[in-house]
């Protein structure tokens, strides 16, 4: 800002050199300023001496060398330090956009799966992309106006009051005027800004449904249905933002038109001046090369409350996902360690989910070592009862307990440690076969990974693919089959060698060869291991040491294969309702 002062500042004097006549030049020199003091008055006098005597001595076109030098140094100067704050500063925008989506990507990892029913994926994804980039714009937009052009502002209001008060006056009287236009046009757009960010991501939900279930949408035939609806919602979004983009590019031409309004002013304001002599005609276009630099600043701070209405209504939105409940922490003193040795008990296990009852007094046992069953039509709440377990929920009442230490006092970490799970939906990752089976260990063995691939049937298929274990199975693993996804999860648990085993509908989706193969896997995975098994299929569950029937969110029967078949009540009309199948 000094260098940018100085260097405008010097216009002035080059201005006097170049216009005024060598008389008046001389005079100037003969004019003793008499004693310097800290005044405006003296500070002129004694500059307009020491200048007039250089160019006397030194000639005319050597002071305007001299000038001309000063005022290159005082840019270049300026300049320089313009690119170090910019690059200082674009430290403190890029990290604070960092801290952003580190602290969101943490959170969404660490929120309970109750969140992600109500979100949806899209909207989520444009919190991390649109949503972060106008922070990004606003926090650049807010740094500037906050630490550097304020500065300008107060420097050259200072000099040019120095230099006529009257005029600077005149120009201070104008300023609310442009402040009240500019609020006026500015109000509402943090709440359009806000709509149009949660239409983005409504965007980006439909774009990612349409992708996940393009070969639904091709087999009924239903492109031009589904071309219809993102029309509309394109539709409402480009009338909505347009209408926040027109507010935004108003906001600079209104303030430069401002800006003209106050230069004309001050011209027949300074004009006026300059014919009643009260201020001479070099003085007054230095006056208004300087005012001119004050628009520039000017339009930044206006644009930065256009900006920061729409980061606003972005970091509101972040904020709501940064500041959403974990209902799933740990307990202070939570077991950090945990060997398991006894059994597993369900305790007069009770869950609500949104008032809706899901499990209605559930109690069993699963001693070590040995296989449970949970058996049941959909929605009976077997899955649930496994979510429970893994602590992807808390029970609304009771207790699941670990050697008698309820999971609740235990680390998560350490809880979810012991378990390995084996879903119906194959969930695997965009990455290499290799890294999949090795997921979330830091430190791979390299043998291992191959061991457990054998163990689950996946070796001979997995070294037949392209690269081997390097091959990248694309998103979601869709460049292999149902029976291959699931046995590359199976090698997932393998790697792991859990103590307590999950599997949930393991074998459902499977033809009768893939079956066959993942059966065989699974056996192996079992063995030895503590099973919590949901399963329909009888080849799956009959072997269980303990079958356990659900029916509306309560245990109906409890017992083996054979004596539930004895019973001849809900197991055997499941079992013949499969046999019928």
């Amino acid at each position: 800002m000094v260098f940018s002062l100085f260097s405008f500042a010097m216009i002035i004097p080059l201005l006097r050199v170049i216009f005024n006549e060598e008389e008046s030049i001389q005079a100037l020199a003969n004019e003793n300023p008499g004693e310097f003091v800290w005044t405006k008055e003296s500070i002129v006098d004694h500059f307009n001496y020491l200048l007039s005597n250089y160019a006397i001595m030194e000639g005319r076109y050597q002071t305007l060398i001299m000038i001309c030098v000063f005022l290159v140094s005082m840019v270049f100067l300026k300049n320089l330090f313009t690119f170090l704050s910019t690059f200082f500063l674009s430290d403190l925008i890029q990290s604070s956009v960092l801290d952003f989506r580190n602290r969101l990507f943490k959170k969404v990892l660490y929120l309970p799966m109750s969140f992600y029913t109500e979100e949806r994926k899209g909207d989520l994804l444009s919190r991390f992309s649109v949503d972060l980039k106008e922070i990004e714009l606003s926090v650049k937009a807010t740094t500037n106006a906050i630490f550097k052009d304020p500065f300008y502002i107060v420097g050259y209001f200072l000099t040019l009051f120095v230099i006529s008060y009257k005029l600077t006056l005149f120009i201070i009287i104008f300023l609310p005027i442009a402040g009240f236009v500019i609020s006026r046009i500015s109000s509402g757009l943090k709440k359009r800004s806000k709509l149009g960010q949660e239409n983005v991501g409504n965007m980006l939900s439909m774009t990612e449904e349409s992708l996940y279930g393009l070969r639904i949408i091709k087999s009924f035939n239903a492109q031009q249905f589904i071309l219809k609806r993102f029309k509309d919602q394109s539709g409402y979004l480009y009338r909505l933002m347009l209408g926040v983009n027109r507010r935004v590019f108003m906001a600079s031409p209104v303030s430069e038109f401002l800006g003209v309004v106050a230069t004309a002013g001050v011209l027949l304001y300074g004009g006026r001046l300059v014919l009643g002599n009260e201020i001479l005609p070099d003085v007054f276009i230095g006056y208004l090369i300087l005012f001119s630099q004050l628009i520039s600043p000017f339009k930044s701070i206006s644009k930065a409350i256009y900006d920061s209405s729409q980061g606003i209504a972005a970091l509101n939105r972040v904020d709501a996902v940064l500041n959403e409940e974990e209902k799933i922490v740990d307990s202070p003193n939570a077991l950090e360690k945990l060997s398991f040795k006894n059994e597993i008990s369900f305790e007069n296990i009770h869950f609500k989910y949104d008032e809706q009852e899901i499990l209605n007094n559930i109690s069993f046992q699963i001693p070590h070592g040995k296989t449970v069953a949970l058996v049941g039509h959909s929605g009976a709440g077997k899955t649930t009862l496994a979510d429970l377990l893994i602590r992807l929920h808390d029970v609304s009442s009771g207790q699941i307990a670990i050697d008698g230490h309820n999971i609740k006092n235990i680390n998560s970490s350490a809880l979810r440690s012991l378990m390995g799970v084996v879903s119906q939906e194959s969930i695997l990752f965009n990455d290499n076969v290799y890294n999949n089976i090795a997921f979330g260990d830091s430190d791979v063995n390299e043998e291992k990974v191959i061991e457990a691939a054998k163990m689950a049937n996946a070796h001979e298929f997995i070294i037949a693919l392209e690269n081997g274990y390097k091959t990248i199975i694309g998103d979601g693993g869709n460049k292999l089959s149902g029976g291959q996804k699931q046995r590359i999860s199976i090698a997932r648990a393998l790697y792991k060698n859990p103590q307590i085993l999950i599997l949930d509908e393991a074998t459902s989706s499977l033809d009768t060869a893939s079956e066959k193969a993942v059966q065989q896997a699974l056996d192996r995975l079992m063995q030895n291991r503590t099973s919590l098994v949901i399963a329909h299929r009888l080849s799956t569950i009959k072997n269980a040491q303990k079958i356990i029937v659900l029916d509306k969110g309560k245990i109906v029967e409890m017992g083996s294969h054979d004596e539930l078949i004895k019973q001849n009540n809900f197991y055997k009309r499941f079992i013949d309702l499969q046999s019928l199948k």
